[in-house]
């Protein structure tokens, strides 16, 4: 009872950092583990058990939390329809299988999951003093509470949170199995956990052959002090039921192993290989399909921060210098984390896909290693100090509190300034996120949800349809209508191109998706809204092909010319009026259609001397006109609806053997299988 107020601080801390600001930078997975978790649940409610498997991660640990989440949103929205302000439908099933989810219903999942982490940080706690003692297991949740990475992913609805806190637990537990007086209740509560983290992520399992080689070393006597010898024979039984138990926890919370395991481990088998060979990474300035050793060394240098590297240089210090090592006690223990790391490191670096957040697994071992250092380096700095101070207090008692004071002070530093948006944390000291920028994709849906509430600005928000990149993410705040960029709609039209504002992301235009001559379409146009975090651009918010009538408000040079029956030039923009030769003139053109157009139409422009006489245009006209199509041939005439007004920007080069002389364009639309002009116009 006594640890009760220190465990209840534990836990309420831990809550309070994974849930303020609840509502506010979703991660672009969330929504898919809320649909999963939605899934999940209404297949098991139907006894569809075969439907209950989603992904291969697999993820079943998420998907009972926020599926069961999902239930009771529906449920208190039906019991009390003004608890959600949102249109749900009545029906349970059907609610269930919503695909958009607005931000309020991210709220009881994403504090499920808080509960959840924040009890195995208590957890935590408790099994890191039982082996390393108070001051590290202090020290340690300074460190790895408030380290921005690991607290980034501790906040989302994603498998990387339960995978890291299961599996530290796993970890810690089989350590306690190996100590002089471990106990095989250790080792089936150590299978329990790392059952719970696999079905989290299936990466889990990297763990396994980093265990493996622990047992062997310590059957070969390497740490004999903490872990005694069992004999082999009774170290293959318990590693044998250790596995087994990891396997039962699998199958006991993951409703598709109960009738068809085969079909489960196959899918899983295949979405793995299948992930390996994801391609379309950014790494080093360059696209990539594996982005080599280089990049979790980079990752571990940008991504932890300096209060973290610090305390791993002074714990490699302590263990490599035998004078500091002889004065640790928990040298085979901290020689074990290090090797498990290793381990798991080594195994990410041969792998072909890379992600950063997959060091998540590593990040509590490391805490714990980094909380050594630091004590050293305190004890250090309190034996400087004492030599020269006379009457120097004594804190050695406690030791553990003061230095986690530091650490905790030391840790706001580096993540206040983040807050909330801690994924674009970047270590400072090698130049942040703008030097990050040209090495790693930037970018997990941070900063969207800025550009969905300057668009909510929008007058008829609602009547608005905007394209964006990671759709549930930007659904989840905007009032209007989302489309996807990267898909194509059932009658072959690209949703985009029925879109009044586009918007782009920092990942997207460092990977060229969904493809360069859609980005370079736009990104010869200025954006509306840009959404800057640190110094750094993240979001782009583009005006879209369709107008909206505010547009149409503020052309530039408003027209009203007639393009015989089919259409009217209702005006355009130019984005300077002088140009340079060799230089770009970006026009953009609103057209309102009136009528179908043929299907081989081409828009031609061309440069006219504006001193030329065209009084006999019809026979010597000295246009040279360049074809090209109607929103770049994105769209299809026969696509495009009677009514609409559309911006149609196009880029026009001035080349060095044009005069100086003032020229005007002349536009028309010309339909080649008709073999005439459907409509012209001299625009100055």
């Amino acid at each position: 009872m006594k640890r009760f107020p220190l465990l209840l601080a534990i836990f309420l801390i831990s809550l309070a950092l994974r849930t303020l600001e609840i509502t506010a930078s979703l991660n672009s997975d969330e929504g898919l583990w809320i649909y999963r978790g939605s899934q999940f649940i209404k297949h098991l409610l139907e006894g569809d058990l075969i439907g209950t498997f989603l992904k291969h991660h697999p993820g079943i640990p998420n998907m009972w939390l926020s599926g069961s989440s999902m239930w009771l949103n529906c449920w208190l929205h039906k019991l009390f329809p003004d608890f959600i302000s949102i249109n749900l439908p009545s029906d349970i099933g059907a609610c269930l299988n919503i695909q958009e989810f607005p931000i309020s219903l991210y709220i009881i999942p994403r504090l499920a999951q808080a509960v959840v982490a924040s009890a195995c940080m208590v957890y935590f706690y408790i099994l890191a003093k039982r082996l390393f003692g108070e001051a590290i297991a202090l020290c340690t949740l300074s460190l790895l509470l408030l380290e921005s990475f690991f607290l980034a992913y501790q906040r989302f609805i994603t498998t990387d949170a339960l995978q890291a806190d299961f599996a530290i637990l796993a970890i810690l537990l089989f350590l306690s199995y190996l100590q002089k007086n471990g106990e095989r209740k250790s080792l089936l509560f150590s299978g329990l956990f790392l059952g719970l983290a696999t079905a989290a992520k299936i990466t889990a399992l990297f763990l396994l052959p980093a265990v493996a080689l622990l047992i062997v070393l310590t059957e070969l006597g390497v740490w004999q002090n903490s872990f005694p010898k069992k004999g082999w024979k009774r170290q293959f039984q318990d590693f044998a039921l250790w596995v087994a138990t990891i396997v039962v926890v699998f199958i006991l919370i993951f409703p598709a192993m109960w009738v068809s395991p085969g079909y489960v481990f196959t899918k899983i088998y295949k979405g793995v290989l299948q992930e390996s060979d994801r391609g379309f990474l950014f790494f080093l300035g360059q696209l990539t399909h594996s982005p080599g050793i280089l990049f979790y060394p980079l990752v571990l240098a940008y991504r932890l921060s300096p209060v973290l590297q610090v305390g791993l240089f002074a714990t490699g210090a302590v263990l490599f210098i035998p004078k500091l090592r002889h004065q640790q006690q928990k040298v085979p223990e901290l020689a074990a984390l290090i090797l498990i790391s290793l381990c798991v490191l080594l195994i990410l670096l041969v792998s072909d896909s890379k992600i950063d957040r997959y060091i998540n697994l590593c990040l509590p071992m490391l805490g714990l290693l980094a909380a050594v250092g630091w004590l050293e380096i305190i004890a250090r700095i309190k034996y400087w100090v004492r030599d020269r101070i006379t009457h120097f207090p004594n804190f050695s008692t406690h030791r553990g509190l003061l230095t986690a004071l530091i650490l905790l002070l030391l840790q706001l530093v580096f993540l206040l300034p983040h807050y909330p948006y801690y994924l674009t944390y970047y270590n400072p000291l090698l130049g942040g996120v703008k030097v990050a920028q040209n090495i790693f994709m930037i970018g997990q849906g941070e900063g969207l949800e800025k550009a969905a509430q300057w668009l909510n600005q929008l007058p008829n928000v609602k009547e608005i349809k905007v394209a964006s990149w990671y759709t549930r993410y930007f659904s989840a705040y905007f009032h209007g209508e989302t489309l996807p960029i990267d898909k194509y709609l059932i009658s072959g039209i690209q949703p985009w191109t029925q879109a009044h504002r586009v918007v782009f992301y920092k990942n997207q235009l460092q990977r060229q998706l969904p493809e360069q001559k859609m980005l370079a379409y736009f990104t010869m146009q200025q954006p509306l809204y840009t959404v800057k975090l640190h110094g750094v651009d993240y979001v782009w918010v583009y005006p879209g092909p369709l107008a909206l009538a505010e547009d149409i408000k503020h052309i530039q040079v408003p027209l009203s010319l007639s393009f015989g029956e089919q259409a009217r030039l209702l005006g355009y923009d130019l984005n300077q009026t002088k140009v340079s030769k060799n230089g770009d003139l970006i026009i953009t053109f609103y057209w309102q259609f009136l009528a179908p157009l043929p299907p081989d139409v081409l828009l031609q422009i061309g440069w006219r001397d504006r001193f030329t006489d065209t009084s006999n245009a019809g026979n010597n006209n000295p246009t040279k006109f360049s074809n090209t199509f109607l929103l770049d041939k994105y769209i299809s005439p026969e696509q495009i609806s009677r009514g609409i007004v559309l911006r149609d920007v196009h880029k026009l080069k001035i080349f060095p053997a044009q005069s100086p002389h003032p020229y005007q364009l002349e536009v028309r639309l010309f339909s080649p299988s008709q073999g005439k002009i459907l409509g012209q116009a001299i625009i100055k």
